[in-house]
C-alpha cells in the first residue's frame, strides 16, 4: 500500500505517480485522502465515515508514459 495523500482543497485526479492512470478523472473533496492499492490495481479514496471508494486503473493507452 502506498502512503495516503490528504487533500486540502477540491482536487481532480486522473493519474497518480505517472504510472497509475484512470479511465476518467475523479474529484476528491477537501479533507479526504487517497492512495493506490497496487495489488488490487485500484485507486482508493477515503470519503470519511468509513466509506472507501475504489476506482480501477484504466486500460493501457499508447500515449501513457512507460
Amino acid at each position: 500500500m502506498q502512503e495516503r495523500v490528504a487533500t486540502e482543497r477540491l482536487t481532480l485526479v486522473d493519474a497518480v505517480d505517472r504510472w497509475f492512470c484512470l479511465d476518467r478523472p475523479v474529484f476528491i473533496a477537501p479533507g479526504q485522502s487517497y492512495w493506490v492499492d497496487w495489488e488490487a490495481d485500484e485507486l482508493c479514496i477515503d470519503r470519511g465515515g468509513g466509506r472507501i471508494s475504489r476506482i480501477p486503473r484504466g486500460p493501457y493507452r499508447p500515449d501513457q508514459p512507460r
